[in-house]
Order: C-alpha cells, then sequence, then structure tokens
C-alpha cells in the first residue's frame, strides 16, 4: 500500500448552501448548512485514503475545539497524524463556504499565521513515504517537505492552488508542479500551455495546470499534452482540487506514470464534482469505464 505524506493545511469548514453566492451588504439566508473538515492537503490526506493508500498528514491546529474536531475527522478517516500537532494559543483554521445551486463556491478562509511560524519539518518525517504532497499554506513546511522527498528519491508534489508567488525553493525543489489555472495565470501572466511554457526557464519539474471542466495541460522535458475533463453535472465543486491533488500522487506512487496520474485524478475529481463526496476507489474506476 502506497504512503503518501501530505504537508499544509486542515481546516474546519462550515458549509452555506445558497441559490446565489453572496454579495453585498444584505442579509443572505440559506437553504441548507453542514460542518466538514477542509483545507488541501487535508482533504488530500483523506482522498489518499479513501483510494486504498496509507495517507499521513503533517500539518499544525490550535489547541481549541475546532482543532479538536479537525485531528477526529482525519483520524476517522484512517489518516496518520502523528507528526501534527496542536499549537497553544494559537486558533484553528476555519472557513465559511457557500456553494450555489449549480455547484460553485465562494470560501472566506481565516487562518491564524501564528500555526506555521518558521516550522519546518525534517527528512525523519516523511521517511517511508513513496510521495510526498505539499500545499502553499505552510512554506517553510513545504520547502523542507520538498527537500527530503528530493533526498529520499521520492516524488515530491507542489499544490500551487492560490498563491501569489511561488518560492524559488518550491521551483527547485519540487518534482512535479501542479497549479489551479488562475495561479498559475497571476504567477506568469499566461494560462494554461503558455504559462507552463514560461516556467520552464525556472524548473525542470514535470508540470500541470488544471482547468475545472476544461481539463488539465501538462508538459515535462519537450513533451506536452491535454487530458479532457469527464463531464458531470455539478453538485458541489468545493474540495475538488485537492481530490485531485491527492488522487494523482497517490497514481504517480503507485504506478510512476505521470499521464495516468493525471487521467485518474481527473477521474476522481469529477466524481468530488458529481456527488459530492471525496471518492473512493470503486467510483473511480466506475467513472473511469464510463459508468454513470
Amino acid at each position: 500500500m502506497p504512503v503518501v505524506a501530505c504537508i499544509g493545511l486542515a481546516v474546519l469548514d462550515s458549509v452555506f448552501f445558497v441559490e446565489s453566492l453572496p454579495s453585498g451588504p444584505h442579509k443572505h439566508f440559506a437553504t441548507d448548512r453542514s460542518s466538514s473538515g477542509g483545507g488541501p492537503a487535508a482533504v488530500a490526506a483523506v482522498t489518499v485514503a479513501r483510494l486504498g493508500g496509507d495517507a499521513r498528514f503533517l500539518g499544525r491546529v490550535g489547541d481549541d475545539a475546532a482543532g479538536t474536531r479537525i485531528l477526529g475527522w482525519l483520524h476517522a478517516e484512517r489518516v496518520d497524524t502523528t507528526r501534527s500537532r496542536a499549537v497553544m494559543a494559537a486558533r484553528s483554521p476555519v472557513s465559511s463556504v457557500f456553494v450555489d445551486a449549480v455547484g460553485e463556491r465562494m470560501i472566506v478562509n481565516h487562518t491564524d499565521q501564528a500555526l506555521f511560524a518558521d516550522e519546518t519539518i525534517d527528512t525523519g518525517d516523511v521517511a517511508g513515504a513513496d510521495a510526498v504532497l505539499v500545499d502553499r499554506h505552510w512554506p517553510a513546511g513545504a520547502a523542507t517537505a520538498l527537500a527530503a522527498a528530493n533526498r529520499l528519491g521520492i516524488p515530491g508534489i507542489a499544490d500551487i492552488d492560490t498563491a501569489p508567488h511561488v518560492g524559488d525553493a518550491v521551483l527547485e525543489t519540487a518534482s512535479h508542479l501542479v497549479f489551479a489555472s488562475a495561479a498559475l495565470e497571476r504567477l506568469t501572466g499566461s494560462g494554461a500551455a503558455e504559462g507552463l511554457s514560461a516556467l520552464r526557464s525556472r524548473t525542470d519539474a514535470f508540470l500541470a495546470v488544471t482547468r475545472g471542466a476544461d481539463g488539465v495541460d501538462w508538459q515535462s522535458g519537450g513533451a506536452d499534452g491535454h487530458i479532457d475533463a469527464i463531464s458531470v453535472t455539478a453538485a458541489n465543486t468545493l474540495g475538488a482540487g485537492d481530490v485531485f491533488h491527492g488522487a494523482f500522487a497517490l497514481s504517480l506512487a503507485e504506478t510512476g506514470d505521470e499521464q495516468e496520474a493525471l487521467e485518474f485524478a481527473s477521474a476522481a475529481a469529477a466524481v468530488k464534482v458529481r456527488d459530492a463526496t471525496i471518492p473512493d476507489r470503486s467510483a473511480v474506476t466506475a467513472i473511469r469505464g464510463g459508468i454513470p
């Protein structure tokens, strides 16, 4: 069973379902609500576990009720949290999430910066892993985790979602950089394939950019390509990118084949969007086989 170490953010999400996304200084009323765990690295770890991998989460929460709930959620999902800890006098990350009638979402997050102040990890934290996945929310942890993956000779994957910039340490040490399209455009001034090409002078990593319903573009060395998205009716797009990254990391650890990993990840994200839940292996296998 491949081991994937996920380093970064875990959040307690309060999700409000609305007819349309709120705007303006008015009262807005939800049709339903729920509460769940979230955060890029944490959702990726849960995805790895549900898809049959051995998931390890390295992150920080506050010493509060929200932190207890976040770690309890991860534990219930069979994610190893022994290398995570609660930070005294810090508050756990929380988000208010609004999901409209067509499944699009808006997120307002608060993350206490005291959680990650200058903290790093060491090679021992990822020893025994077959792949490392980092998000942008713990910069020092991401940089040291990717460096550790490099020393261990395992894939070091960076999830670049809404970063205003990407540090040189990430570009220099990640073996795989997977961007959200908005983050790539902010970094390079270009979208999709043009943005990936613009990064070639800064990194030799495998590059990919996720474009939602428009699929995924990738570049590796002198090759490039495109993976079509699987068409589904969207119920909820919340966490689809995080599921994509977790599935990509697991498949890469299993097969070492980037294109297979992108196709597998695209299928996992499609199930998440369609069913509004993190998928298991059977659901991903079914949608890849054309089973509704």
